[in-house]
This record gives structure tokens, C-alpha cells and sequence, in this order.
């Protein structure tokens, strides 16, 4: 991708309703990473001044466990941001590690210019908010299934990756191509679990093989386990 320009901060729900003047201002000093799949872009602790906005891939948001086990808080593709909750707190710490699932572009904006901006704005703070709490609602719904089968979580996991590849929330996107390992660890299950159960989704006609990755093919199983508006 080319250069960032203010205007693609729109295709950014938290920035559509600001001005041309307002996007420029968020963008003073910001820089385009590009970032390869598993690295690793913020550390759980550490001191930072910047917030990421993705312009293309997914990364998984994940806390350890005192026994060392990943726990993954959510999942985000393009058009959303991280990095912001220690700005809110006013702690520059980092409440959770994130990584990239897939090659990643990033734009990173410096926290004053958007803090400036919360500072100035009214409306821009009640999205910033809004924000925060679609992400409570989605953190609710993550945690619930873990109450589930397992055929449910593997198909809870399939759906929000194909939600995050950048198609529009689209179930039928394709989902991005990761290992096994991987997708058990999002799901909270697992190898072997994840495995079996992938496998009798493919007989089953649930989920096809492309060229990109899998992909769900029937969306009735999803519909069943509530997953889907029927």
C-alpha cells in the first residue's frame, strides 16, 4: 500500500464523523509499519506513547496466565485500533500483549495528538467511548463461550477470523491460513481437540480449503449454535 493519507482515516469508524482539518492534526508525526506474521508489537508492562490502527491483517490480543498459559482477550483486522487503553488510563502501560497473526500494515499515531484532540472534541470523545464499550460487549461474548461445547468454540473461532480478514464482516470471507496451534489457542482448547474437530467439519461440508486458507461454506451449523442472526 501507498502512503497514509487523512482522508483513509475515515474507512476508521472511530474517525468518520471529523473533519479534513481534525484528521490532519491525528496524523502529525504518525509512521506506516509494515510488521511480519507472529511478531510480536506490544509487550504486556511495557511503557509506550503510541496507539496502531491496521490497515491490513490481524492480530490476536493475548494476556499469560501466572502458569504461562495464552489466554487471548480478542482478535482485530483492518479498520481497527489498539494500543489506546493506557492513553485513556494515563499510565502508558500496556494491559495486554498483541501479535501479529498474519503480515500486518499498521499506521501508529502519537498519543498528544489524539489525546489533544479527545481534549477538543466532544463527539470524538463519545465515539472513543462507544468504542470502549463495544469492545466490553465483545470481551462478554468471547469469555461466554467459554462455557460451551467444543465444536461451538472452534466455530466461534473460524467466524470472528473470517469477520477480521478485511472483507466487510463478510462469514464467508476467507479465513486467514494459520496452524492448527493456533487456531486451538484462540478457541481456549486443545491441539488435538481443535484437530478432531476440524477435521469433521470438512467431512461434513462445513468448511472448504481455498487457495487462501479455509473457508465456512455452510453457515447453518453457526445458526443452530447461535452463533448467526437465523
Amino acid at each position: 500500500m501507498g502512503g497514509f493519507e487523512a482522508g483513509e482515516l475515515r474507512s476508521f469508524p472511530l474517525f468518520e464523523g471529523l473533519a479534513i482539518e481534525q484528521l490532519e492534526s491525528l496524523l502529525g508525526e504518525h509512521r506506516t509499519l509494515q510488521v511480519p506474521a507472529q511478531h510480536q508489537l506490544v509487550f504486556e508492562g511495557d511503557w509506550n506513547d503510541g496507539l496502531f490502527l491496521i490497515r491490513s491483517g490481524v492480530v490476536k490480543v493475548r494476556r499469560l496466565t501466572l502458569q504461562g498459559e495464552e489466554v487471548v482477550i480478542a482478535l482485530m483486522g483492518a479498520g481497527e485500533m489498539f494500543g489506546e487503553l493506557a492513553m485513556l488510563l494515563g499510565n502508558s502501560r500496556r494491559s495486554a500483549d498483541v501479535v501479529a497473526l498474519t503480515p500486518l500494515e499498521v499506521v501508529k499515531l502519537r498519543w498528544k495528538t489524539v489525546q489533544d484532540e479527545l481534549d477538543r472534541s466532544t463527539g470524538f470523545a463519545i465515539e472513543m467511548a462507544r468504542l470502549q464499550a463495544r469492545r466490553l460487549l465483545g470481551l462478554g461474548r468471547r469469555f461466554s463461550l467459554r462455557g460451551e461445547d467444543a465444536p461451538t468454540r472452534v466455530l466461534a473461532t473460524l467466524l470472528e477470523l473470517a469477520y477480521c480478514s478485511g472483507y466487510g464482516n463478510d462469514p464467508l470471507a476467507p479465513i486467514p491460513d494459520l496452524k492448527q496451534t493456533e487456531i486451538a489457542a484462540i478457541a481456549g482448547l486443545a491441539r488435538g481437540t481443535t484437530s478432531r474437530i476440524l477435521t469433521q467439519l470438512r467431512s461434513r461440508g462445513t468448511i472448504v480449503e481455498t487457495a487462501e486458507g479455509l473457508q465456512l461454506a455452510n453457515l447453518e451449523p453457526l445458526r443452530r449454535r447461535g452463533l448467526l442472526e437465523p
